[in-house]
């Protein structure tokens, strides 16, 4: 058992898990602003899980709207890598970033909010 984490149960599903990172990237192509995405070839390790009503009750002032598309929850250990409208890939999945916190301001954890995308592959 590892003395990190102590004895705390854990469900299968609710494990860590690796995300590929995809950054988006905005370029000026003729005087347009043309957004695109980059596999930047770096992972991210958290713990995904399904957010609840409560979470998105919390969370709505972060959208100014009373409705909103978060469908998960991804907690990190440090600094998020990852900004805004960024995606992450896992097992198939791809998760839009609909926005970052970091929990006490100092670092040391870090609160994805997610959006679960099927159109894109």
């Amino acid at each position: 058992m590892n003395p990190i984490y102590g004895y705390m149960y854990t469900r299968p599903g609710n494990l860590w898990k690796e995300f590929d990172i995809v950054k988006k990237v905005s370029k000026n192509q003729q005087g347009y602003l043309h957004d695109s995405y980059e596999k930047t070839g770096k992972n991210l390790k958290g713990i995904l899980s399904v957010a609840e009503n409560q979470t998105a009750e919390r969370t709505k002032h972060l959208w100014d709207q009373d409705q909103h598309s978060l469908t998960h929850v991804l907690s990190l250990r440090g600094r998020a890598m990852v900004r805004k409208g960024d995606y992450l890939a896992c097992d198939e999945k791809i998760y839009l970033v609909l926005t970052t916190d970091t929990e006490g301001m100092v670092g040391g954890s870090s609160i994805l909010y997610l959006e679960e995308r099927n159109d894109l592959k």
